[in-house]
């Protein structure tokens, strides 16, 4: 296989992007000069070693933020109200969220949603992590599922519900989803941030 088709392989598996798309951005690259070449290859060199997963979060930020234990500002920050965990499926919802300056609490990052038809939707999902942080963690009194609302998203919610009922229930965790803010079959983060403050407010 030529160069252009093994680059235009590597980016068809980006989210989204499909075959034809894949090969202009290769054409794009083409059409740049060398300095420019060179400056992406060194940050995609380098994106590793400066960019961690958060311990508790599970989210990616700069480790050059890092505080005690490999904690990203978010989690280590004692203002946020430690009461209210928000659940989201990965990092471009948790930045859309934030940019609409509704939640004040902590979150965690799932990694992904659970199709309906998995089998094993553990495996999908950091549900473990997240049972472990909602019996570690004494001060969370409500849990907002904030997923997409498509039906991934809802099934995924479900999935959460399932494996944290007794968790739940011994602790006597509120459990919310937003409301619907969200048009049924949207993506959070290509959601506007009215609509997200729309739907935070309105969870239920």
């Amino acid at each position: 296989m030529d160069p252009i088709s093994r680059l235009a392989e590597y980016f068809r598996d980006f989210p989204g992007i499909g075959p034809r798309q894949a090969k202009r951005f290769v054409y794009y690259l083409l059409t740049r000069n060398a300095g420019t070449l060179d400056e992406i290859s060194r940050l995609i060199l380098e994106i590793k070693k400066q960019v961690h997963i958060c311990s508790r979060c599970f989210r990616f930020f700069n480790a050059q933020n890092a505080a005690v234990g490999n904690v990203c500002p978010i989690c280590a920050d004692k203002d946020r109200d430690q009461s209210i965990l928000m659940v989201v499926s990965k990092d471009a919802d948790f930045e859309a969220i934030e940019k609409a300056h509704v939640h004040h609490g902590l979150y965690f990052i799932l990694g992904g949603t659970v199709p309906i038809l998995e089998k094993n939707p553990e495996q999908r999902i950091r549900s473990r992590e997240l049972m472990n942080r909602l019996s570690d963690d004494v001060s969370i009194k409500e849990l907002v599922l904030s997923l997409s609302a498509t039906p991934d998203g809802e099934h995924t919610a479900d999935v959460i519900r399932s494996l944290a009922k007794d968790i739940v229930a011994e602790r006597s965790i509120r459990v919310t989803v937003l409301g619907r803010g969200l048009s049924t079959g949207s993506e959070l983060e290509y959601a506007d941030s009215d609509t997200i403050k729309s739907a935070f407010n309105n969870r239920i």
